[in-house]
């Protein structure tokens, strides 16, 4: 049992997304689609190198949510006219077909989001692009490399990881077999030179498109600077081929933000094994808002499988289209997969309104802008008609012990050198969970991420 309060790293957050409400109490349901516990690249039985599922397919866990008293669905349900031997209703039985257009066929389905728009329900999700999320510490690490000579901010962090994501896309098949060959994302440090080569020459033929110039042009200029130093600090000393270990701080991090609200997952052996593994506490007070019930019985999570399923559906397709073909299949669209369509952006649109909380989207630019695209396509036809590092059980690591006194001491050309050190060493859990947030979801590097992480104690 891992002892872990949340209470400083609950703090930085909410200073971190000031306009968001962590504090007012409310019942949230789970379910979750495209968990397939890790994500790592392989050999395949025909010996071609590949990862283990498409990279198209975003984790998504979430659901319902609801203010005060739990609300009736059961007329809902009694609606749907579903086949009275159905005692655990799924995605499935609501709507049919493959892709996300063809669920939206689905006159249940229309029913289904009706209710819950005309019923004063939200919706919440976190949603993980796990191709996203496994290479943006290449960028993270060139950065860190880069300091002495370059200043890079936030935003063109993020347009450098956006472009790179773009690349890695196009490039699926000699990308996968860079990182398999490297042991991604465990480079040995005599290997470092060699994959930055490697990564670089896959610009070519992008480097001079409008499209790409401004950022590859840079990401090469910093990636260079890396290969002077043998360093990549974020994609070494992990663990070979395995990109995602698990999905267990996006079940955890809920559960501790939204700490006066109530969590019920569906009863997972899986997910309730997560949670065994903790003990959560707020200024020593034990957090224990979360429950597991048998969907069979609980209405809201069978409610929220059918949500999350197709939310799933729907970030398949926009992470496999194209601008273009998103415009082409929208024009072929019947009035019901309209009339779908517009009810999940409405139901999405209500609830950021209520609560821009409820979100969490670890996803590049390029897909999260789609999906606005077509919101707004959308709008506009309407109006014309991984294993997680050792945790060390010890009261004090070395985070815990450097004071801040001590981190504005270090010198500028010097401060990353000791990040990765400091990190690397062996923390506690407290700044393992700051360490995953502050950098990952906030961006934080340098002196601003160890000051953070202290205040994490």
């Amino acid at each position: 049992m891992i002892n872990f309060d949340s209470s400083d790293i609950r703090e930085i957050l909410k200073k971190l997304s000031p306009t968001t409400d962590f504090d007012s109490s409310f019942t949230f349901h789970y379910d979750e689609t495209n968990n397939h516990r890790k994500f790592y690249v392989r050999e395949n039985n025909v010996k071609e190198i590949d990862f283990n599922v498409s990279f198209n397919s975003n984790f998504i866990l979430g659901g319902l949510v609801h203010e005060g008293s739990k609300p009736d669905i059961r007329p809902l349900f009694s609606s749907l006219n579903l086949q009275n031997n159905i005692r655990d209703v799924k995605f499935k039985h609501i709507a049919k077909g493959d892709d996300f257009f063809s669920c939206l066929k689905s006159i249940k389905l229309n029913c289904f989001l009706k209710y819950f728009l005309e019923n004063n329900l939200y919706v919440h999700y976190s949603s993980v692009n796990i191709l996203y999320w496994s290479i943006v510490d290449i960028i993270d690490s060139a950065i860190v490399s880069a300091k002495e000579e370059l200043q890079i901010d936030l935003g063109l962090a993020d347009y450098l990881k956006n472009d790179l994501y773009k690349l890695a896309k196009l490039e699926n098949e000699s990308i996968t077999k860079l990182f398999y060959n490297s042991g991604y994302p465990n480079i040995k440090k005599e290997l470092v030179r060699e994959f930055i080569e490697a990564l670089i020459s896959m610009f070519d033929g992008y480097i001079d498109t409008e499209e790409f110039h401004f950022g590859l042009t840079y990401l090469k200029q910093i990636l260079k600077l890396s290969k002077r130093k043998d360093s990549l600090p974020f994609v070494m000393d992990e663990k070979d081929h395995v990109l995602i270990e698990n999905y267990s701080q996006f079940y955890l991090r809920p559960v501790y933000m939204f700490k006066n609200s109530t969590h019920i997952f569906d009863n997972e052996i899986s997910i309730s094994e997560i949670f065994d593994g903790y003990r959560i506490t707020d200024t020593n007070q034990e957090v224990k808002n979360y429950s597991f019930v048998d969907s069979q019985y609980e209405l809201f999570i069978q409610a929220s499988d059918i949500f999350v399923g197709l939310i799933g559906k729907f970030n398949n397709y926009i992470n496999a289209s194209s601008r273009e073909k998103i415009i082409n299949d929208f024009d072929t669209l019947t009035e019901m997969q309209l009339s779908n369509l517009k009810f999940i952006f409405d139901l999405i649109d209500r609830s950021k309104d209520k609560n821009i909380a409820f979100f969490c989207q670890v996803d590049s630019h390029e897909e999260l802008s789609k999906m606005q695209f077509l919101n707004e396509i959308s709008n506009s036809k309407k109006a014309s008609r991984r294993e997680p590092k050792k945790i060390e059980d010890q009261s004090q690591c070395s985070v815990c012990k450097i004071t801040n006194a001590e981190i504005d001491e270090i010198s500028d050309l010097d401060i990353h050198k000791v990040v990765i050190k400091l990190t690397s060493s062996g923390m506690c859990l407290n700044h393992i969970i700051g360490y995953l947030e502050l950098r990952k979801f906030g961006g934080l590097i340098g002196k601003e991420l160890l000051k953070s992480l202290k205040d994490c104690n």
